[in-house]
């Protein structure tokens, strides 16, 4: 084979651009409208190639979104001069977005999971569900932190916390990719999103301006994007839309080239988000016109545009007219002729004929899957008097009621075809000895006819004056049931992405839609056991839930399986395992708050409670846990002993004291006591652990440099002398330590006063 210079030396400057941009999305290309696919228009329309194209599996089966594939590899790789295979685009933060595939819990539910080896798996079912189809690269995982629930793409992230989503991202990618250089034709290349500080836009508002220093901005939000460069060789990387001190992410060579390049090593492929080139010119007005945008954009950093060439068509016209070198045109063809490379998609790399894709996936299987990610995703908030898990064979009558009882959620970003088990359903199936009556209850918009989506413009709230018989019927049967389950929170368009001026999907209050929160509140009323199953794309508010329901569940989107998988854990056959990856406010007036503020944050309010409803990490259990005996294999360690590789070994010893098996969260936080500047606690490890009545086990975690470093007040990272505080949590239960660190010098018990 021609090595990825000696390619890009035989390339036309035509070529080369024609490289750097996605062609369109497949369901939208009048060339492949239907099932008529006319593969001479299309290249007629690309006769130079084309460096992507998008979502071939959106809309269409298996079988034809494979078919789809194999005719455009083939004509491509055949038919064009340079014979440069196509990457294939899909949406796959929770499952493909495509006909027939599995739909996962949404990212926040697999983050609260806790439990990177899940997430491998899930990932590693998506990667080989896209390559039966012919898909090559995803678009995943999302390593934005979710720190700011007003936010409509917070069910996208794996939480708030650095640590957390660093962790995730690294096995999301390891699934998606696999661990080699090459990619192996079960795998896909993996788009890390969105480069960086995204998930915290003022106001909450989608795309809006990031207000971060860098300090907190490098500190926090570049973690996820270091690990999975240096742990995972993550082979692309998505710029955020936002603005950064009012220069645009996708113009921004410094975050890009300078930062993202050369600090953090990355040498794979920087896309464009969707659009986010012209947005330049038409959002961020830093630009004249698409051809402005785009010679900005390139010149940045970015290496291809998507959706449509909008703005990179031009680039062959700005370098013969001289305002743009050739230089960036051959940086950026190169970064995607190497993507390609690992999916052997250059010249004679891979077989004569092009692949469909591999073996069919076993669809069974990964249901199995989805069944287990989505009952690790269900977070047990409340249970007073232990009333869960309710006996199936004791429970006569059972009244199902709510807005979300009768629907399957799903999530954003899957396929309009997609289908699922409701909360209703999955009961109805479980608790076959009962008499399960549903009551509507409370609407939150549309009519059961046509429920709402993630994919209309137009949301219209239900009226809540409608609601009056409808919660009074509820109220009725609840007063004859042995126990009444609301299944309530938001749906996939009243909490999404916002992702045009036209299609909002940001909230300015957390406060559930309509009548909600009276439903449960006079449900619990009649005297009748009261559950609370909350489905919501984040955090809501609820305070009146908890304070009327006897038991509250939640769970982010849960996927096609939630249904069943919350009827399980209602009745007893597994455990509610998940914790919450974010915190929950107690009202929309205390954000931002999440885990690992600055420790001046939340000083308190005159009039009301400053700490949060529910922290990270929360979540309880069936059964008990006792955390006792922490140890560490040192009290005093060197600074230089830490950053040349040493660690330090902190145990503890955890119990199940309860009836019943169970698991629980571990995690071990880091608390530097006196800092150079101020420093928030931080999560450095965490560990599930599933233990069985009465038995006990030790976890030892590991720390190394990045658990006592910080960006001191030059920003250089370095670890400071002094006390540092170890906390272990599980459940309630906390055990602490404190370990010294100490400067070469420094042998006395006391760190020295710091400047």
């Amino acid at each position: 084979m021609h090595s990825i210079d000696e390619i890009l030396a035989s390339l036309s400057i035509e070529e080369k651009v024609a490289q750097l941009w996605c062609g369109g999305r497949c369901y939208e290309l009048t060339e492949l409208s239907g099932d008529e696919v006319d593969i001479d228009a299309l290249l007629a329309r690309f006769p130079h190639g084309v460096g992507q194209l998008g979502r071939p599996s959106t809309g269409r089966s298996l079988d034809a979104a494979k078919r789809l594939t194999s005719l455009l590899q083939a004509a491509f790789r055949k038919r064009t001069r340079a014979g440069i295979g196509i990457l294939f685009n899909e949406e796959g933060i929770h499952g493909l977005m495509g006909g027939e595939a599995t739909v996962f819990p949404a990212a926040l539910g697999l983050g609260a999971s806790w439990d990177p080896d899940l997430v491998e798996a899930v990932y590693t079912a998506v990667a080989a569900e896209c390559r039966t189809r012919g898909s090559n690269y995803v678009y995943a995982p999302v390593l934005d932190l979710g720190r700011d629930p007003r936010w409509g793409r917070i069910e996208e992230t794996f939480g708030e916390d650095p640590y957390l989503v660093a962790t995730m991202g690294v096995a999301a990618v390891g699934g998606l990719q696999g661990r080699a250089d090459r990619i192996a034709p079960d795998r896909v290349l993996a788009c890390a999103k969105h480069f960086v500080g995204h998930g915290i836009p003022q106001a909450g508002s989608n795309a809006g301006p990031v207000a971060l220093g860098e300090r907190e901005l490098r500190r926090d939000h570049l973690m996820p994007f270091e690990a999975v460069i240096r742990e995972g060789n993550v082979g692309a990387i998505m710029v955020a839309y936002h603005e950064l001190d009012g220069i645009p992410m996708h113009a921004n060579s410094r975050w890009i080239s300078a930062v993202l390049r050369d600090e953090l090593g990355f040498a794979g492929m920087v896309s464009s988000d969707g659009f986010g080139v012209p947005q330049l010119a038409t959002v961020h007005r830093v630009a004249g016109d698409a051809a402005d945008a785009a010679r900005q954009a390139f010149t940045a950093g970015i290496d291809c545009e998507v959706p449509e060439p909008l703005g990179s068509s031009s680039l062959a016209e700005e370098v013969r007219a001289g305002r743009l070198t050739i230089d960036v045109v051959d940086r950026a063809c190169r970064n995607v002729l190497t993507a390609k490379h690992r999916l052997g998609l250059l010249g004679a790399e891979g077989p004569s004929e092009p692949e469909s894709g591999v073996a069919d996936v076993d669809r069974r299987a990964n249901r199995a899957l989805a069944l287990r990610a989505a009952e690790q995703a269900v977070v047990l908030l409340t249970n007073n008097n232990s009333l869960l898990p309710l006996h199936a064979a004791t429970t006569g009558t059972m009244l199902v009621c709510g807005p979300n009882a009768a629907q399957a959620h799903l999530g954003g970003y899957t396929d309009p075809e997609a289908t699922g088990v409701s909360v209703l359903d999955g009961l109805r199936a479980r608790f076959t000895t009962s008499t399960v009556s549903f009551r509507e209850g409370t609407r939150i918009t549309s009519e059961p006819a046509t429920p709402a989506t993630w994919w209309q413009d137009d949301v219209d709230l239900a009226d809540p004056a409608a609601d009056d018989t409808r919660i009074v019927a509820a109220v009725g049967a609840a007063a004859e049931a042995d126990v009444a389950v609301a299944v309530i929170g938001g749906n996939e368009a009243t909490h999404r992405e916002g992702w045009w001026f036209d299609h909002l999907g940001d909230r300015s209050d957390l406060t559930m839609a309509g009548r909600q929160d009276e439903l449960v509140e006079r449900l619990a009323a009649t005297g009748t056991p009261t559950v609370a199953v909350v489905i919501s794309a984040g955090p809501v508010d609820l305070r009146r839930v908890v304070a009327a329901a006897d038991a509250v569940l939640w769970s982010c989107y849960p996927g096609e399986l939630g249904g069943e998988a919350i009827a399980r854990i209602l009745a007893g056959d597994t455990e509610p395992a998940g914790r919450l990856p974010v915190t929950f406010p107690r009202s929309t007036g205390q954000i931002p708050i999440y885990s690992g503020r600055q420790p001046s944050a939340g000083r308190g309010y005159l009039h009301g409670d400053a700490s949060p409803l529910f922290p990270l990490g929360y979540g309880l259990s069936y059964t008990t846990f006792s955390l006792d005996s922490i140890r560490s294999t040192s009290s005093l360690v060197a600074a230089d002993e830490l950053t040349a590789g040493s660690t330090v070994g902190v145990g503890v010893e955890i119990t199940n004291t309860g009836a019943r098996p169970g698991s629980e969260l571990v995690r071990v936080h880091v608390d530097d006591v006196v800092a150079s500047v101020a420093q928030p606690q931080r999560l450095a490890g965490f560990s599930r652990v599933q233990l069985e009545p009465g038995c006990s086990t030790a976890i030892e975690f590991r720390l190394g440099a990045a658990a006592f470093a910080l960006l001191d007040r030059y920003m250089q990272r370095r670890i400071e002398p002094g006390d540092f505080v170890i906390t272990v949590h599980a459940g309630d239960q906390v055990e602490s330590c404190t370990i010294h660190v100490g400067d070469e010098a420094d042998t006395l018990p006391d760190p020295p006063r710091r400047a």
